[in-house]
């Protein structure tokens, strides 16, 4: 290889490297609870969900953010959670609110053939679930809002007896999971999916290094 050719493929491999876009580090805040559900750790439990998606849907590095002190999420303003974001050295802020989640519920009986001569009386039921969040994302460096939004997930399902979540919050420390199978927790996650899309569609004019 020429000495010439040789210079050119590293100069290019340099032009390449510098011209790779930093990866955007995103702080996110547990959610507020607008529902009023009383489960303090809903709004951690949300953030958490929501920092998976990220994850698995972009490149950027997301972390979970925590207000110092006795302040409360729901109490932070905009110049609050650009200072926090300042204080982690990150690009984005992103504060979330659950402002509505909400199920409808029919049940319908019935009974199932004779088999044998034995027959069983069954329950189907069918859940309507949707869930809106609000999302505010706050660029750090440039102190600016990007954007505020609202978003619905929805979800449906039809089951055969059985128990389902109906109520936004309603899970303990240890069936959280279980939520997220539920039409409720799927249209949540359906939310939290669009949501990240409109974070990783925001431009940022000078990430942080």
């Amino acid at each position: 290889m020429s000495v010439a050719r040789l210079l050119a493929l590293l100069l290019f491999g340099a032009i390449n490297v510098a011209g790779t876009p930093a990866q955007l580090k995103l702080g996110i805040l547990p959610f507020a609870d607008a529902t009023a559900s009383g489960n303090q750790a809903a709004g951690a439990d949300v953030a958490r969900t929501m920092l998976a998606e990220v994850v698995h849907s972009t490149e950027m590095q997301p972390r979970i953010l925590v207000p110092g002190g006795a302040a409360r999420v729901d109490a932070l303003d905009s110049d609050s959670a650009i200072a926090l974001g300042r204080a982690q050295h990150l690009d984005l802020v992103f504060i979330g609110t659950v402002l509505d989640a909400k199920t409808e519920e029919s049940n319908k009986g019935g009974w199932i053939p004779s088999i044998k001569g034995q027959s069983a009386a069954v329950n189907v039921r069918r859940v309507k679930a949707a869930v809106t969040l609000q999302g505010e994302l706050y660029d750090v460096a440039a102190g600016r809002r990007l954007f505020s939004v609202r978003l619905t997930g929805n979800d449906s399902n039809t089951s055969v007896g059985g128990t389902t979540y109906t109520t936004f919050g309603s899970w303990g420390s240890d069936n959280y999971q279980n939520f997220l199978s539920s039409p409720l927790g799927k249209a949540l996650q359906a939310a939290l999916v669009d949501m990240t899309k409109k974070i990783a569609a925001a431009h940022v004019d000078s990430p942080a290094r």
